[in-house]
């Protein structure tokens, strides 16, 4: 067809595009997993103590989880400017953010850097996905999905290995400061990794037309208002199981080591529970167009969300109370497993937006599902506090997973969708 533009692999063009979001989504993974391994440590140097150490933690995660949800405006500048150029903004945000996480001298500052963090590094996802999907040909593309969504969890194993060394000889803020480093990228991406030709070609043929206020017209157009808002609803979980159990692990690891008689000591124990969520959900974000293919996408989220269900509540609803880290350390491979229901998304929802509402609606789905997440980490801390028993508290959040389940049959699905390239308007966005 005369106007569809051709995905093919264009060689080095393709693979820098990969790269430069791979390494934008791995920074994700690895600063968020920074946070985690320094919490005790960065928050009893701001003043904060005991018990109220993990209370605090949540707080910090749903600060960090708005900025994450304020980069939404990243999605509809990347539908009129460019991927890779609003990709360079946000690696630019992550790393002042994190940089001067490490600056902070009481908690204020520190939440508003976290909040900086949070909104660089929460464009990388949508901006990243977007652009793998549109830069390879379709028999390819889900491949290179998984494969990108991969990236988040080398970041968790190369923080969770390489942190508690640098803990050994150095302190929170040194490791936090050397988030600047990664702005490294930002001259990779200037140099070599260039727009996909499938958003360039469209915005050559329409360069007035393409724009933010059409991404927006688009996404909660008739044709796509239905999904949109049912996709957000079906996010909401998967975020809060996220931040609110898998990510908190190191901490609720850290919190048994007081009680715990024999195995491995801390820090240790933290590397090797978080090597073994991020690990498996690595293994399972390669595997998942496999499922996709064999199963289909509902099915292969349901079967992922179950496994965070019963990772939430086997581990932190009975074994964390129990302090017997022996058994909560393999279970945690549950909690690894549901993580791989990020990939999904990153496989399907460039497929249903045309190019130029893409990123804004992937950018939608994702953010706004990142305010309510935040949202309900707070409720956790709330019921953390109420019920004495930070465990329990995140077990209850395993009923965010049963209703998105129960949501995402509401979603459509076309086995045989395919992503659209074609030059020429959608619809719903004249």
């Amino acid at each position: 067809m005369t106007d569809n533009v051709s995905a093919g692999d264009n060689g080095k063009a393709s693979s820098h595009i990969f790269w430069a979001s791979y390494f934008g989504w791995l920074l994700d993974g690895y600063d968020t997993t920074i946070y985690a391994f320094v919490l005790v440590g960065a928050l009893t140097a701001l003043g904060v103590t005991g018990l109220n150490i993990p209370h605090f933690g949540l707080i910090y995660f749903a600060i960090f989880l708005a900025g994450w949800g304020t980069s939404f405006i990243f999605g509809p500048l990347a539908d009129k400017i460019g991927r890779m150029n609003i990709l360079g903004l946000s690696i630019l945000l992550y790393a002042i953010g994190t940089f001067f996480s490490g600056l902070s001298y009481n908690l204020v500052e520190f939440a508003i850097a976290r909040f900086i963090a949070g909104l660089g590094l929460g464009g990388e996802w949508f901006l990243g996905g977007t652009s793998v999907s549109e830069t390879f040909p379709e028999g390819k593309r889900q491949i290179m999905a998984g494969r990108f969504h991969s990236g988040w969890y080398l970041g968790f194993i190369v923080a969770a290995i390489t942190t508690p060394l640098l803990l050994l000889v150095t302190n929170f803020r040194v490791i936090f400061m050397i988030g600047i480093i990664p702005a490294g990228l930002l001259g990779y991406i200037r140099l070599k990794a260039k727009e996909p030709e499938v958003w360039k070609t469209k915005k050559d043929k329409h360069p007035d037309k393409m724009n933010m206020k059409l991404s927006l017209k688009t996404i909660f157009s008739k044709q796509f208002r239905r999904t949109t808002i049912i996709m957000v609803l079906v996010m909401i979980p998967v975020v809060t199981g996220l931040y609110g159990g898998t990510l908190f692990a190191p901490t609720a690891i850290i919190n048994m080591s007081h009680n715990f008689k024999g195995g491995l000591a801390f820090p240790w124990n933290v590397v090797l529970g978080g090597t073994i969520i991020s690990f498996t959900t690595l293994v399972f974000c390669i595997l998942m167009p496999y499922m996709v293919r064999a199963i289909g996408r509902k099915v292969t989220l349901t079967v992922f969300m179950i496994f965070m269900i019963l990772g939430l509540v086997i581990d932190y609803g009975f074994i964390y109370s129990t302090n017997n880290l022996n058994l909560f350390l393999p279970l945690l491979a549950l909690l690894g497993i549901g993580g791989a229901d990020f990939s999904v998304f990153s496989l399907w929802v460039p497929e249903i937006y045309p190019t130029e509402a893409r990123a804004g609606g992937f950018g939608i789905i994702t953010t706004v599902a990142r305010y309510v997440g935040a949202g309900l980490v707070f409720l956790i801390a709330y019921l953390a506090a109420i019920l004495s028993n930070l465990g329990y508290a995140l077990a209850l959040a395993s009923i965010a997973f049963v209703v998105g389940i129960i949501v995402l049959q509401f979603v459509h699905e076309d086995r045989d969708k395919e992503l659209d390239r074609s030059v020429e308007m959608a619809p719903a966005s004249e």
